[in-house]
């Protein structure tokens, strides 16, 4: 069964970081841990400490940073960070 995937687009201070088709998103912000996933219900939030990107074939990629936000509108994420640490995991 091929999973449902959508699109995000991670900005940094200095430009794009990342462009890609993901299966879900994990972050963190002021509540705590949590995940977009397709066809998430819209919404803008501050996040801090990592970005998690799932990527196709069970892979992610991940980002470490103080503050940013994540926009999600109509499965489409946007995301701008501050200071970063690219992880690939």
């Amino acid at each position: 069964m091929k999973q449902i995937q959508f699109n995000v687009v991670v900005q940094g201070k200095n430009g794009m970081l990342a462009q890609s088709k993901v299966s879900a998103i994990t972050s963190q912000n002021e509540v705590g841990t949590f995940d977009v996933l397709p066809n998430h219900a819209n919404f803008i939030s501050l996040i801090k400490n990592y970005l998690i990107l799932h990527l196709p074939q069970n892979t992610q990629k991940e980002f470490k940073f103080t503050q940013g936000v994540i926009e999600v509108k109509n499965n489409t994420v946007n995301v701008f960070i501050d200071v970063f640490d690219n992880l690939n995991n």
